[in-house]
Order: C-alpha cells, then sequence, then structure tokens
C-alpha cells in the first residue's frame, strides 16, 4: 500500500499508527541509554594517573560462618602489592570455624586485624558490623569487599589510581551463577558505572569500592537496613556526586565473586531493592525505570507492527529498519563494553535474554505484589 491510498485515521490503520508510534518512542530511549550512558564503559580507556596512587589502605571485610571462603580469600587480599595497607575483618558471630582460620591467619599476616561481634539478644543489621570495621580503621582511606571476592595481587594497586576522588568504584565479575546471573550483573553495572562515567553517580555495590572515612563520619548508614548490598547501596547513593566520584576499569581493579545466587533467590533480591530505592535521593529513584519499560514494550510493538503492516510496505520496512538499527548498536555496545569488563562468550546470551527479559520482570512484579516491604529490608 502506498501512502497516499494510506487512511490514518481506519480505526485498524490508526491501531498501526499507534503501535508504530510506541516502536519509535520506545526507540528513542533505548537509544539514550546505549549511546549516552552504556557506551561510556566500553569507551574508558586504559590510561589513569592519580596524585594519590598507593596511599595507605584499611579494607574492610564483613564475615558469619564463611570459614571455606576465608580460607581461600585471606591469602589473595593479605599479598597485595601494595606499600601500605591493613586489613579488617569483622567476625559477626560466627559458629562454625572462622574463629580458628582467623586466629591461623593472623599468626601469619601481622597486619590482618579482627574485630569479634559478641552475640547478645540485640538483632543487628550490616550497618552495625560495617560501622564496627570502620571505626576501627587507622587509614583515612577505606576500601570494602566482600569474603566471597577474588582479587589479583594488584587490586588495592589499581583501585588507588582513582584515589584523587572521595569515592572509586570498580566491576565485580560474578563467575559461580548461571548466565541469566551473568547477564543481571552485568546490566547492573552498565548503569551504575555508565551514569558514575557521565558524572552523574547514584550508587555503587559495596564488594569492590573504597571511599573516605570521613564520608561515613558525616552521612552513616541507615540503621533499619539489614543486607549488607542495600546498607552500601543507599549509603552510596547519599554521599556520591559527579565530582567526588571515580571510575576505575583496569583489569586488576575488576574482582570476581564466587558468590552462588539461583535464579528465585536473584528475583527476590530485584524485587527487595525496588523497595530499597525509595530510600535514594530523589532524582535517582527511578533512573532505570525509562529504560526498563521502553524495553518491555519495544519486542510486543515491533511483533504487533509487523503484524498490522503486513500490506503496507513502507511502514514495515520503516519498523524493520528500526529493529535492525537497535540490534545493531546493542551487539556493538555489548561488545565493547564485555570487553572492557572482561566478560566472555556472552553477547549472544545478552540478546536472547534481552528479548525474554519481561518475563522476569513479570515474575518480579508478582513478588512483589506477594511480600511485606518492611520484613525483608
Amino acid at each position: 500500500m502506498i501512502l497516499e491510498n494510506f487512511d490514518f485515521w481506519n480505526a485498524q490503520n490508526f491501531v498501526l499508527w499507534t503501535v508504530s508510534a510506541v516502536v519509535s518512542v520506545s526507540f528513542l530511549i533505548q537509544m539514550y541509554y546505549y549511546i549516552f550512558v552504556f557506551r561510556r564503559v566500553g569507551l574508558k580507556t586504559g590510561k589513569y594517573a592519580s596524585s594519590h596512587a598507593d596511599e595507605p589502605v584499611s579494607v574492610i571485610v564483613c564475615v558469619k560462618n564463611e570459614d571455606e571462603n576465608l580460607s581461600k580469600f585471606l591469602p589473595l587480599i593479605s599479598e597485595q602489592n601494595y606499600p601500605e595497607y591493613e586489613i579488617i575483618v569483622v567476625n559477626d558471630n560466627s559458629t562454625d570455624n572462622t574463629d580458628e582460620v582467623l586466629k591461623s591467619a593472623q599468626a601469619r599476616y601481622p597486619h590482618l586485624q579482627v574485630r569479634n561481634l559478641v552475640s547478645n539478644s540485640h538483632v543487628h543489621g550490616q550497618s552495625v558490623v560495617l560501622g564496627v570495621g570502620i571505626k576501627a580503621a587507622k587509614y583515612d582511606r577505606l576500601a570494602v569487599t566482600d569474603v566471597n571476592c577474588r582479587p589479583s595481587a594488584n587490586w588495592l594497586h589499581s583501585l588507588s589510581f582513582g584515589f584523587d576522588r572521595d569515592i572509586v568504584t570498580a566491576y565485580t565479575r560474578c563467575t559461580a551463577v548461571g548466565m541469566s546471573g551473568r547477564i543481571a550483573n552485568y546490566f547492573d553495572a552498565l548503569f551504575e558505572l555508565g551514569y558514575a562515567l557521565n558524572g552523574k553517580p547514584y550508587t555503587a555495590a559495596g564488594g569492590n569500592t573504597a571511599f573516605r572515612k570521613e564520608l561515613f563520619f558525616n552521612k552513616g548508614f541507615n540503621p533499619l537496613l539489614r543486607k549488607p548490598e542495600k546498607v552500601e547501596r543507599v549509603f552510596f547513593n547519599s554521599v556520591m556526586n559527579g565530582n567526588n566520584t571515580a571510575v576505575v576499569l583496569l583489569p586488576d581493579a575488576i574482582v570476581e565473586s564466587e558468590k552462588t545466587v539461583s535464579f528465585g533467590d536473584r528475583c527476590r533480591e530485584c524485587s527487595g531493592e525496588l523497595f530499597t530505592r525509595r530510600l535514594f535521593r530523589k532524582g535517582t529513584r527511578h533512573l532505570r525505570l525509562p529504560e526498563i519499560v521502553s524495553r518491555a514494550l519495544f519486542y510486543p510493538a515491533c511483533i504487533a507492527a509487523a503484524v498490522l503492516s503486513a500490506d503496507v510496505i513502507w511502514m514495515w520496512t520503516s519498523v524493520a529498519g528500526i529493529f535492525l538499527t537497535r540490534l545493531t548498536v546493542q551487539i556493538f555496545v555489548f561488545n565493547s563494553t564485555q570487553k572492557a569488563l572482561g566478560e566472555k562468550k556472552m553477547v549472544f546470551a545478552t540478546l536472547v535474554r534481552d528479548f525474554y527479559f519481561i518475563f522476569v520482570y513479570l515474575y518480579i512484579f508478582l513478588l512483589i505484589k506477594h511480600r511485606k516491604a518492611i520484613k525483608y529490608q
């Protein structure tokens, strides 16, 4: 059908026109995120310089019943190629062999300190545990990581290239979860690191970050939050800005996490994060929402437009062109960013997940409808 014979106000054609508008608007929103946010991660160069590189650091790790992970983690963190640092392990009332592992490690590593929390009837959250480690630190610069992480020998040295700023964040690569979990972690990083590189940081994962102690004493942690990822994300949201945050994407700054999380647990964590975001500062609570909604609308709208415009050649080709353009941009951005983050053989899986993710978010939505927000904080 040619344009001159196209009746825009025919009921069926009006529906087609509306669906095509949804395709166009969602496409433009997607292009903003891919070109101006996500792509920045792939463009980050490997050239770093800092007048504060190698300044003394206190590394803080919180553990609870992690004797096996500690046996793997402590040699890696205790043998860093770094001039001056200390390690503070806060033992949160462990009942396994954590005490024995820590005592043995202290005999080998004199710069390792242990703070044991004594059991009592008061239930405390991660804010208290982290606070104990921060208050025990003797250096102004703090690096926070997780016992499940596996840092390289040059981790602290690489992270220190961002020490011109008050906050430094880097990537944590998940290795012990399935492909779906790896992709979800990768997308979280695209948002967080991409916005930070654009000078608009809004949060960070606590497993691979460093910050100055004064930020904690000025702002503190939210005492109502108990899970570590929530405590840290809300804290960083309250203190991050474009002038005090640096992103380091050197290969040695990337740590590998061996934390195992099932698909169901991951979905429950995501539903909990949506509740946590209400504690973010205004203007940062819904930064991801336009991308999520536009992605959820794009595929159904493209399919509907293709079916309805089967005999409208110019519109069918326009929709096909939009779809192929987005696909081309996706492949380019996924390839460059995954290379920068050290993710391998994941481009195709990311494209597939991008198509069916709407069902994942539907499942998360159903979880939200059947949970009590405060109980899971």
